[in-house]
């Protein structure tokens, strides 16, 4: 057989990799690229310095932003816009490796990721901060930046929520430090290689992942057992000690809580109509009082833990602090909106009965003496089914609440049709609260000018599509 003679513009050579992140080329294609988590990982990666395509079944919304931020981005499946060689594509974990564009990248010698994997590899070459937890993970992550930004560092970030002043839910920062929202979901943290891991608290959510408490704080053990050697684990005070079960003897434990012997707290905590200000005591050091601007209780635990880390990266403690302070938030987290004739509306996320517990006593804080009005979207038939007297409970603490047509997300005909909106409806009111069945979010605005008492705040709650109802709901209000 002849040889065939190639010149050296015939086979491109792979692009070098990007520095400090574990990656051997710059060349990414993200097939599922709407998704909040792989939106942000290609901002991110594009910020390193990344030569970033992506596509998406889904056109409009996320697309056109990418588009407008000068990302080469595109709707469908289409293998013939695929460029470059010996890169990695990055799928979500809805895209099968069957995949038209998938199977064109790994033709043209990509490596193939899932994005959790993705993220994990990233972690093994930076300086990273994860933050774990059933409640608080997102704001915490954010208020982590905030709290190193304003030590004078420049971390890269990846945030399960947009967060508009910190340059979205991605960003590439030039620093070593990767602060990452570390998600329990099918073990996805897993993946990760932090030096640094926290876990603000372990309560039961994904029923389809751990259909046990053994499974779930197993699962966050599995999680701590991939802190780095000489690294730490910053924990609430409180959670199972089952977690520490696998981890390493030379990784440091560090607890966040109230009592006298945690090694971050705080002190002399004072509520200014539901924004807190508190003096932390880190490691034994008083620092300056911090005024936060975020509403409720939580927000003192999620400073916190954000004071801890920031600390751990080698940030200095009252500067960090005062980015803490300054933190304004993340989109759908106690978002308060007014409408045209003065009513007021707050869109949060809370999907969990813990979380709406946490939003209420925010609300009543911020706003004594008024009537709420909770609009609640049930997120998972499975979760509603496994927590409905928790969330009886806690939808039963409003003035009166509506309860939306449930939002399905990966679940059979069969859970679908073990529970619906009007059994959580009936036992709210077995709870002793006023109730009332929502409908579909489409007709939400209709059903809440009618049901709405006069000046009474609207809570909007749930992590499905609620939120577009909002403008509708905020034109009468």
């Amino acid at each position: 057989m002849t040889a065939i003679a190639t010149t050296a513009s015939a086979v491109p050579s792979p692009e070098p990799g990007l520095p400090g992140t574990g990656f051997v080329s710059r060349r990414f294609h993200f097939v599922g690229v709407g998704g909040a988590g792989m939106s942000g990982l290609a901002r991110l990666l594009r910020g390193l310095g990344a030569n970033v395509t992506g596509s998406d079944s889904t056109p409009g919304g996320v697309l056109d932003r990418l588009v407008e931020e000068g990302f080469e981005v595109w709707s469908g499946c289409n293998p013939e816009r695929i460029h470059g060689r010996d890169g990695y594509v990055v799928r979500s974990a809805a895209v099968p490796s069957s995949d038209g564009e998938v199977q064109q990248c790994v033709r043209a010698g990509f490596t193939s990721l899932l994005y959790a994997e993705a993220v994990g590899r990233l972690s093994e070459g930076r300086r990273t901060l994860a933050i774990a937890g059933t409640h608080g993970k997102t704001t915490t992550t954010g208020l982590t930046v905030a709290a190193l930004r304003g030590a004078g560092l420049d971390p890269s970030h990846l945030i399960g929520g947009e967060v508009p002043e910190l340059g979205g839910n991605g960003r590439g920062g030039q620093g070593a430090e990767f602060v990452v929202e570390a998600c329990e979901f099918n073990r996805s943290f897993h993946n990760l290689r932090p030096y640094a891991a926290a876990i603000l608290n372990v309560d039961h959510d994904h029923f389809d992942c751990y259909p046990s408490t053994d499974e779930l704080v197993a699962a966050f053990a599995g999680y701590l057992q991939r802190v780095r050697p000489g690294g730490a684990a910053l924990l609430e005070e409180s959670v199972p000690k089952g977690v520490l079960a696998d981890l390493r003897q030379d990784v440091r434990i560090l607890t966040v809580g109230a009592g006298l012997w945690a090694d971050v707290r705080a002190v002399d905590v004072r509520d200014d109509f539901g924004r807190f200000s508190f003096v932390p005591i880190l490691f034994g050091q008083r620092l300056p009082r911090l005024q936060l601007a975020l509403s409720g209780r939580h927000n003192v635990h999620n400073a916190l833990f954000a004071l801890g880390l920031a600390h751990l990266a080698g940030a200095d403690p009252v500067m960090a602090g005062r980015g803490i302070a300054s933190f304004a938030g993340v989109r759908r987290r106690f978002e308060l909106h007014k409408g045209p004739a003065g009513g007021e509306l707050v869109l949060d996320y809370a999907h969990h009965p813990a979380e709406i517990r946490a939003v209420l006593h925010a609300a009543r804080r911020r706003f004594p003496g008024r009537r709420i009005l909770v609009v609640f979207q049930p997120h998972q038939f499975q979760r509603t089914r496994q927590l409905l007297l928790e969330f009886a409970e806690a939808l039963a603490l409003a003035d009166a609440s509506l309860v939306v047509d449930i939002y399905g997300a990966r679940e059979s005909a069969e859970i679908r049709a073990s529970v619906s909106a009007m059994d959580l409806v009936v036992a709210v009111r077995e709870h002793g609260g006023r109730c009332e069945p929502g409908g579909a979010v489409a007709g939400l605005p209709q059903r809440v000018q009618e049901g709405r008492g006069r000046d009474e705040l609207v809570l909007l709650l749930g992590a499905g599509d609620v939120d577009l109802a909002m403008g509708g709901i905020l034109a009468h209000l």
